[in-house]
């Protein structure tokens, strides 16, 4: 019998684990959301950021429950994920989005935030730089994800 862990992370420290290999199983349905669904997750997201569109009203210390995110490890090492595949999928293609829009970007705020992200879409070795920019495996029976 496997035993329960309930943990709460931030998305960061979720995607930034350095062992972490997501598998999406056989039966889970195959990514299917779509515009409706990804603009009512970025509304929600951008409000609990920037409150009545301001953002200078963002408290850092306030939480954004983005829903449970249910996984199982497998006898491979995997972690197979139960509940959640949509929104981490989702959330790793806006990820992949703004790496992009910061690509290019040269101050010192912007090259941080692209290295954040890049710790989230790549593994990287015991000093946070990427190993290969292939990305972390969100992988399936479709194949990988994003």
């Amino acid at each position: 019998m496997s035993k329960l862990n309930v943990d709460h992370k931030t998305i960061k420290a979720l995607f930034q684990e350095k062992k972490t290999d997501f598998l999406i199983p056989d039966y889970q349905r195959p990514y299917a959301w779509g515009e409706t669904e990804c603009q009512a997750l970025w509304e929600d997201i951008f409000t609990f950021a920037i409150p009545d569109g301001d953002s200078t009203k963002f408290d850092s210390n306030s939480e954004y429950f983005l829903g449970p995110i249910v996984t199982f490890k497998n006898k491979d090492g995997k972690m197979e994920i139960i509940d959640g595949q949509q929104r981490l999928t989702t959330l790793m293609l806006l990820l992949r989005a703004f790496y992009s829009k910061f690509g290019d970007m040269q101050d010192e705020d912007s090259k941080a935030t692209k290295q954040n992200i890049e710790k989230c879409l790549w593994k990287t070795d015991e000093f946070g730089k990427p190993i290969n920019k292939e990305g972390k495996p969100i992988s399936g029976g479709g194949g990988i994800m994003c």
